[in-house]
């Protein structure tokens, strides 16, 4: 399967261009989009254009006419073609975020210096320093702790470990399968999906990137 799974479809735009085209030229249409998408150019040869739009050879040179003028010279398609470079780059960025876990390398924090240690500027054997003499006194007990502090506390653990998170991230696994379907379907997963969508959500399976993918109209192995 390729790494850009889904196509984007702006429907006014792709009204307006082919509402002169009949099925079987709107179906080769479609057909060629997606195979420039998924390897990012068209043939120029007659035979093997035939077969990617899906056309007897008696009937490609009719189908071929009405569609010379909806791409560019050599079967280019420019518009669909700046949407794929905005795809890869949004893959690539992805790709590194979760290659990174979402947290930057130690290079690549503020002041880092190569070559440079913090454990070796330390002394190794500190001297020991004087301390002033002091009295003792009984130390008075810890206050206590309040619920709303406890839950400031909570608040922020939580936070932290979100922020740690990415769309590569497993979602949590829901206590039910009929949660999941709630869960899935507020994310704008289809029906056709959901089945195969629950059952990866209930083994720890399913991640936000995935959930796009189904929400936009991605089909995955498995998932009808």
């Amino acid at each position: 399967m390729t790494h850009l799974p889904w196509m984007p479809v702006y429907i006014g735009d792709e009204l307006a261009e082919t509402s002169h085209l009949t099925a079987e030229e709107y179906g080769a249409y479609a057909s060629l989009k997606m195979h420039l998408w998924q390897h990012g150019r068209l043939p120029c040869e007659d035979e093997r254009l035939a077969r990617i739009a899906r056309c007897g050879a008696d009937r490609w040179q009719s189908v071929r006419d009405a569609l010379w003028n909806l791409f560019a010279d050599d079967w280019r398609h420019p518009r669909l073609e700046a949407l794929r470079v905005e795809a890869e780059e949004t893959h690539r960025k992805r790709s590194e975020a979760g290659r990174k876990g979402g947290r930057p390398r130690r290079e690549e924090k503020p002041g880092y210096k190569p070559g440079f240690s913090n454990e070796k500027a330390e002394p190794k054997h500190p001297q020991p320093q004087p301390q002033p003499q002091s009295h003792s006194y009984p130390e008075p007990p810890a206050p206590a702790q309040s619920p709303d502090s406890a839950l400031e506390k909570e608040g922020l653990d939580t936070d932290t470990r979100e922020a740690k998170r990415t769309i590569f991230t497993p979602l949590d696994r829901p206590s039910s399968p009929k949660q999941s379907a709630v869960i899935l379907r507020g994310k704008g997963v289809p029906d056709a999906s959901l089945s195969w969508a629950i059952e990866k959500h209930m083994a720890g399976e399913l991640n936000e990137y995935t959930i796009e993918g189904l929400a936009n109209g991605e089909v995955y192995d498995g998932a009808a």
